[in-house]
Formats: C-alpha cells, structure tokens, sequence
C-alpha cells in the first residue's frame, strides 16, 4: 500500500464524514501506528481497505468492514473471493450481512454491516459510490 493510498482514504472520509482528521488505534497494544481506524469528529465506524492502485472506504453506525483484493492464487488456501469475504467480516468484528463488492475485473471485494456506504478510489477504481 503506498501512501497516496492512505491519503486519498482519508481524503474520502474526511469529505464524506466531515471528519477532521482519521486515525488508527490498536486494540491489543494501544499503539497508532496501525489498527482499526477511526475518523476524528464523526460518529460512523470506519473501515479502509488497500489493493493495488485501489482503495475502499466503508462507514456505518454499527459493526463495518470492507476488504478488497488483488485477483490472484488462493490465499490460506481459500479464493480471493471467499477470502475477501471473511477479511471484510474479521473487519466488522460480528456476524453482519456480507455483500461482493462491484468492482473491476482485476479485483474481488465484499463489504459487511448494515446500512453500509462506501466509496472506491485510486487508478483502478471506476468511479465509485454505492450505498
């Protein structure tokens, strides 16, 4: 993940939240150096996930995740896609409703929660808001 990436995440949730800033705390060992993010000024959860050249932002009031994949061989075995879909639930941490995000051909994705937006964005990502 390069940091553009990074940036242009938060740049979205900043616009889409009118969150200040967006953060990341690590609920095993305090630091803020990684871990789940949150957005500095807004109530909504937050999730953010990076492929290559594509990134995806998530927000709800409850339980959030979203994953999304480079297409490619099985990772711990499973297709990315079915990969994709755990990754987003481990993200919302419970038993949400899991959905395949729309992407394009180079990418496998799902996002998990309810009444979930989220947007996409960098080279590979068509223009993108659902939800």
């Amino acid at each position: 993940m390069s940091l553009p990436l990074r940036e242009l995440a938060h740049a979205l949730l900043r616009e889409e939240l009118g969150a200040r800033s967006v953060g990341r705390l690590c609920p095993r060992c305090g630091s803020a150096a990684h871990g789940r993010p949150y957005a500095v000024g807004a109530t909504a959860r937050v999730s953010i996930s990076y492929a290559t050249d594509l990134v995806a932002v998530a927000w709800a009031e409850g339980p959030v995740g979203i994953d999304v994949e480079d297409v490619g061989p099985p990772v711990d075995g499973r297709p990315r896609a079915e990969f994709s879909v755990a990754e987003a639930l481990f993200k919302a941490g419970a038993e949400v409703p899991v959905a395949p995000l729309p992407l394009p051909p180079a990418y496998v994705g799902a996002v998990a929660g309810e009444q979930v937006s989220w947007r996409l964005a960098g080279l590979g990502a068509r223009a993108g808001r659902s939800r």
